[in-house]
């Protein structure tokens, strides 16, 4: 049996469930978390979801018929299961939805032709920007100094998980971030908009050069970015990236919209969105590369 878990009966534990059905990709998906009488177990009741609320002990008991576990919890609640669950899932594909460290950093958008077991998907901010600012780094090479990273998200989509994990949010993008392009200076902040009605996530790169760039590199940027707009959108439709002159001619922006494909979550909750479509992505890749008879695991 093909079947996955998901631990965390949140917003994005509960988006994912509902993309994973829709792909039709696992034969079961259970969920579990330990309060019966949260918002998000009576959503799950409801629906008729597999859901239990046994925790990690559920997870345990089920674990030999599943693949793949998907921790939607919070960066604090994934050491601690990560923890319980230690060598039982050695032989799993255990994706870290969730700001902590545990993991190694994978974003979607690259090939993954080998994907290790034990994934993290960083953050909203990571999963959007990673892919530029790499693009960046490959075609200005050395003259790229720095580059600055501002989210801007709706305060509705900000559960209390988000809320509460803003210093790991911020710390494990700037780490991905360093690691992935090879850019040792970068900054990244979070703001929380509290507008009504709701605003679109919405990220700003700044880029600073030690020099301007010539006419020829820059619409060069913008056609590589284009390619990056389409590729992204193969599982995150609605993302949008654009290319800018900043203020200064040593400084270049980019504007990254992604509005979300509403699901459970609304389409403003795209920084959301983007981290459940990145899950799907990478499960289908999973999916292909080791059960489907294409590699051996």
């Amino acid at each position: 049996m093909n079947n996955a878990i998901i631990i965390g009966t949140g917003k994005i534990g509960i988006d994912l469930y509902i993309k994973l059905k829709r792909n039709n990709i696992f034969d079961k998906i259970f969920i579990f978390n330990t309060n019966k009488l949260s918002e998000g177990a009576k959503y799950c009741k409801k629906k008729k979801f597999l859901y239990y609320d046994t925790g990690v002990n559920g997870v345990k008991k089920n674990l030999n018929s599943c693949n793949v576990i998907f921790d939607c919890t919070s960066a604090n609640s994934n050491m601690i299961i990560t923890k319980k669950l230690k060598n039982l899932i050695r032989n799993k594909f255990y994706i870290n939805l969730t700001p902590s460290t545990f993991g190694k950093y994978v974003v979607p958008y690259f090939n993954q032709q080998t994907i290790p077991n034990e994934v993290n998907l960083i953050t909203c901010g990571g999963q959007t920007s990673i892919p530029i600012i790499s693009l960046f780094k490959k075609i200005l090479r050395g003259n790229l100094v720095y580059s600055e990273l501002v989210s801007s998200i709706s305060s509705k989509s900000a559960g209390i998980a988000t809320r509460n994990n803003i210093n790991e949010y911020i710390i494990n993008t700037e780490n991905a971030i360093k690691q992935l392009t090879k850019i040792k200076k970068t900054k990244v902040i979070i703001n929380l908009n509290p507008s009504v009605p709701p605003v679109n996530m919405m990220n700003s790169l700044f880029f600073e050069l030690k020099k301007s760039i010539k006419p020829k590199k820059y619409i060069n940027l913008k056609k590589e970015l284009k390619k990056i707009n389409s590729k992204i959108k193969f599982y995150m439709p609605d993302y949008n990236a654009t290319l800018f002159k900043g203020f200064d001619e040593r400084v270049l922006r980019v504007t990254v919209r992604v509005i979300g494909q509403g699901d459970y979550l609304p389409t403003y909750a795209g920084n959301l969105d983007i981290i459940t479509s990145s899950a799907v992505h990478l499960a289908k890749q999973i999916n292909q590369n080791y059960f489907d008879g294409k590699s051996k695991k």
